[in-house]
C-alpha cells in the first residue's frame, strides 16, 4: 500500500522545487506574489497572484501521473455539482493543475481556533454536501466482500495483528463479522478517499459560515456513501451529538438515505483502512499508536 496521507497526517512526498518563471507560465501572466501553501501532505501547492489581481492555486503532483489524472478526471466530473476547485489550466508535461483560488480556511483550522459555534453551524451544510457526493456516479465497480477478506487476513495473521495485539484484533474481527450486512449499505458512488477536516474549506460570508470547497481529490475511489462519512468522522470525539444530529438532518433533508446506526457503521468501514496501514511494512510508531487509539475507541463504542 505504501504510506498514505488518508490515515497518517504526515508528509508523504518531499516538496518539489518550482520556479517563479514556471508558475508565471502556468497562470498565464506576470506574477505579483507567490506564496507556498502549507497543509498539503502529498503535493506541492502555491498560491499565485497575477499583476492583474487574479489569484490561483497551482498544484504539482509529487505522487505521479496516476494521482494527477485521478484528480483531473474527478474535478471535471464533479464541477457544477459539488464545491470543488475550478480548473483553469492543465500542464500535462509538468503534472500540474491550475485552479481558481478558493477563499477560506480548513475545517481543521476552524476547530483548532476554538470557534465552536461556527464549527457546529457547518454540520447541516456538510450533510448536504456529502449527500451530493453519495449520489454521484461510480467510475469503477466495488465489492465490499473482497475488501473485508483482505482485512480478515491482516487481523488473523498479518502485521496488523501483531501491532494491535491479539485482544484488539479479535474484537475487531467479531465486529466486522457481526456488522458485515450493515456495512454493505448503499449504492456504489464516487468516494473522495481522504475526506478529513483538512480537505474541507470553509468561509465566513456575513454572519454565516459556508462550505466553500472540497479539495484534494487525487485519491478518489469508489465505494459506498458511508466511506466518506466514516473518514469525516474518524476522530469521533470531535463531533458531539448535536453536530451529528444536524449533519444527519442536512443529509436526509436533501434527499439522502442513511441506515440506522450510520455513525458507528461508517466508522467501522473507515477502520478497514486503519487496519491496512497497520499491516503495511514501514515501522511508524506514532502513526500506529494513533491507529490503535482510534480502533480501541471504536471497539469500546460498538461493544
Amino acid at each position: 500500500m505504501g504510506l498514505d496521507p488518508t490515515v497518517t497526517n504526515v508528509r508523504v512526498f518531499p516538496l518539489l522545487e518550482v520556479s517563479r518563471e514556471e508558475l508565471a507560465d502556468a497562470v498565464g501572466g506576470k506574477v505579483a506574489r507567490v506564496e507556498p501553501v502549507d497543509g498539503g501532505l502529498t503535493n506541492t501547492i502555491h498560491k499565485v497572484t497575477r499583476e492583474s489581481g487574479e489569484t490561483f492555486g497551482v498544484k504539482h503532483y509529487a505522487g505521479g501521473r496516476d494521482w494527477f489524472e485521478t484528480e483531473l478526471t474527478t474535478l471535471t466530473l464533479l464541477h457544477g455539482t459539488l464545491p470543488v476547485p475550478e480548473i483553469v489550466h492543465v500542464d500535462d508535461q509538468r503534472l500540474a493543475i491550475v485552479y481558481r483560488w478558493i477563499e477560506g480556511i480548513t475545517l481543521h483550522e476552524l476547530r483548532k481556533q476554538g470557534q465552536h459555534t461556527a464549527f457546529q453551524s457547518l454540520a447541516e451544510p456538510l450533510g448536504r454536501v456529502l449527500q451530493l457526493l453519495g449520489k454521484s456516479d461510480a467510475t469503477e465497480p466495488f465489492e465490499l466482500t473482497s475488501l473485508l477478506e483482505g482485512t480478515y487476513r491482516q487481523l488473523t495473521g498479518g502485521l496488523a495483528r501483531t501491532r494491535l495485539g491479539i485482544p484488539l484484533a479479535d474484537a475487531l474481527l467479531k465486529l466486522y463479522e457481526a456488522h458485515e450486512p450493515d456495512m454493505a449499505f448503499g449504492s456504489v458512488c464516487l468516494s473522495h478517499g481522504d475526506l478529513g477536516h483538512r480537505n474541507v474549506l470553509v468561509h465566513r460570508a456575513g454572519d454565516r459560515w459556508r462550505v466553500n470547497g472540497i479539495i484534494d481529490w487525487e485519491t478518489t475511489t469508489t465505494g459506498s456513501p458511508l466511506f466518506d462519512i466514516g473518514s469525516f468522522f474518524r476522530y469521533a470525539n470531535r463531533a458531539d451529538a448535536d453536530f451529528r444530529s444536524a449533519f444527519e438532518r442536512g443529509y436526509r433533508d436533501s434527499g439522502g438515505e442513511l441506515p440506522i446506526g450510520w455513525f458507528h457503521t461508517a466508522r467501522l468501514i473507515d477502520s478497514i483502512f486503519l487496519v491496512e496501514v497497520l499491516d503495511d511494512e514501514p515501522d511508524l510508531p506514532e502513526v500506529h499508536a494513533d491507529m490503535r487509539r482510534l480502533l480501541t475507541r471504536l471497539v469500546a463504542d460498538l461493544e
